[in-house]
């Protein structure tokens, strides 16, 4: 009687973990402070780096991405979550992405870095936000790639991934949770006979 309840209570602590594992932690909206955000990261040509930020209404959201070197950058952000990359194959950009975007800059200008001792490429984004809402910003380096960026934010910013986004291999994840759950099925089994 007892390994039955310790099989069943078993079980019972692996589902409510797997199901607390799909749960995300909950997103605060942020309060603007200038520059209270800052990230670098490095991208390869064509690749993409997302972040989520909660917005209230009429808040206003500054952007700043400086490359580090060459690299040219693109700045996107939509009211919707993003299911797709909009970058092509062939390393181009998905002309759709300017229709999906609530706001954009695809013109980086070029101003003179003192840390760098260099001019570098630079893109700037203001955007309003018109309600309450989860935004999502797109970084896409699209010439002179692999480069490292710095963004800077007066809003705080998280790092956001898109499981639909070739590359992020869900298939093998469901997999391996499927047999790790038969193993112990068959190994709850076998001990109760």
């Amino acid at each position: 009687m007892r390994r039955k309840f310790q099989g069943k209570l078993l079980f019972l602590l692996l589902v409510f973990g797997l199901v607390l594992m799909n749960f995300n932690m909950s997103i605060k909206p942020g309060a603007a402070e200038d520059n209270n955000y800052v990230d670098q990261y490095q991208l390869q040509q064509g690749a993409a780096r997302y972040y989520v930020v909660n917005l209230t209404a009429d808040a206003n959201l500054f952007i700043n991405c400086t490359a580090y070197f060459e690299g040219v950058f693109h700045a996107y952000i939509f009211d919707e979550r993003p299911e797709d990359r909009h970058v092509l194959r062939d390393g181009s950009l998905d002309a759709s992405i300017t229709d999906q975007a609530v706001a954009y800059n695809e013109t980086p200008s070029l101003i003179f870095s003192s840390d760098l001792n260099d001019t570098v490429n630079s893109v700037t984004l203001n955007y309003t936000a018109p309600s309450y809402k989860l935004y999502y910003l797109e970084i896409i380096v699209v010439e002179n790639g692999p480069d490292t960026f710095r963004l800077e934010s007066n809003y705080e910013l998280q790092a956001y991934y898109i499981p639909f986004i070739p590359g992020y291999n869900i298939e093998i994840f469901a997999s391996c949770a499927v047999l790790s759950l038969f193993l112990i099925y068959f190994k709850i089994r076998k001990r109760r006979k």
